[in-house]
């Protein structure tokens, strides 16, 4: 015989209890689970991008469209390390100018940041000033180079160098444009310093200082960047990413990409030297103007010597004055005329010694 033992209702709640609390608790793991599949199926990699897409064959204008850090890899073929160097949201490569050639792309940040591919190129920060400006030059140079194709017959440069040679031509254009602005606050600081030395010129000098220190800067990074590709031969030979020439006509496209690199090293170089120019004489206009101040704190301490000998001696005077006044009786205490005449002669004698004063720091350029 077998007996089986009553079961309570507190046990049979305890059981349900428990079935409920491991049935929550697998739900949760599977959130978890599905959760952390996200993350390494590329959760963390579609972060949005503003791009405009110029296409080669020109059947399209220019469009903006939002690309994923995903979608903008495959599309380009481009790693993750390649797009860090133009990669706007990070603060080290704002002023970090870079070419890179790559087999199937050429990515360039010289201020306008572009990934150029055999059929397409993607304009990184659209909306910037910069940008549109690159857009309105490669248009005109686009339209430009059609027209005189057809005209004369001659041959079109590849979609791959003329976005480079735009871009090339915007970063000299805004290098060039910088430098025009310094060296018109140059004029101006030096017609302004021929009136005379104010607070204001100090902190105009400063910051033109700082702004031609940022210029020269930028200008030799880019220098620099320009020639460290123009050395590269691999990166010359690459550059061309939709050619299949050979032989000779592959050396003659190295040759037209050398060309195209060296003048515009040539225009930063120029860029260069003009601010390593007027940075010169900015300083040497700095040094002038604290001589200049030196030698009117001179004056100043002189000025101020001859007051302390005049006081000394004005001190002995009056007392001299205060000791024998006080012991010797005259007619000028009683007398109204000699009180106003002698107040008359002070206020004569002070009003004097000032324009004297005056004088002499007017003509030794104190005041």
């Amino acid at each position: 015989l077998f007996f089986s033992t009553p079961t309570t209702a507190y046990e049979i709640l305890s059981g349900l209890v428990g079935s409920e609390m491991c049935i929550r608790d697998s739900a949760q793991r599977v959130r978890e689970g599905s959760s952390r599949h996200e993350r390494h199926a590329g959760h963390y990699l579609s972060k949005p991008y503003a791009v405009y897409r110029i296409d080669a064959a020109g059947q399209r204008v220019p469009y903006k469209q939002i690309m994923t850090r995903r979608q903008l890899l495959r599309d380009t073929d481009l790693s993750p390390r390649d797009l860090r160097r133009i990669d706007p949201t990070l603060g080290q490569t704002t002023n970090t100018p870079a070419v890179i050639v790559r087999e199937d792309s050429v990515l360039v940040n010289l201020g306008v940041r572009i990934i150029i591919c055999a059929e397409h190129a993607l304009l990184l920060e659209p909306d910037t000033m910069m940008s549109m400006n690159f857009l309105e030059a490669w248009t005109q140079r686009q339209n430009n180079a059609s027209t005189q194709s057809s005209s004369d017959g001659m041959d079109v440069l590849p979609f791959e160098l003329t976005m480079v040679e735009a871009a090339l031509q915007e970063t000299c254009a805004q290098l060039e444009n910088r430098l025009e602005h310094c060296a018109r606050r140059y004029r101006a600081l030096e017609r302004k310093l021929q009136t005379g030395i104010e607070k204001t010129t100090f902190d105009e000098m400063r910051f033109m200082k700082q702004a031609l220190v940022q210029l020269e800067t930028r200008a030799s990074a880019i220098r620099d960047e320009i020639l460290d590709t123009l050395d590269d031969e691999d990166d010359v030979e690459r550059m061309t990413l939709s050619s299949q020439a050979t032989g000779t006509a592959k050396e003659e496209e190295e040759e037209e990409v050398q060309n195209l690199l060296e003048y515009y090293l040539q225009q930063t170089e120029a860029v260069h030297g003009a601010t390593e120019a007027l940075l010169e004489n900015t300083r040497d206009l700095d040094e002038s103007i604290s001589v200049t101040l030196s030698a009117r704190r001179l004056e100043v301490s002189k000025i101020e010597l001859m007051l302390s000998i005049a006081s000394f001696a004005a001190a002995i005077g009056a007392v001299v004055t205060g000791i024998f006044g006080m012991n010797l009786t005259s007619t000028f205490e009683s007398s109204v005329k000699a009180f106003y005449l002698c107040t008359a002669l002070l206020i004569s004698s002070c009003i004097g010694m000032s324009a004297w004063l005056y004088r002499l720091c007017r003509r030794r350029n104190i005041l």
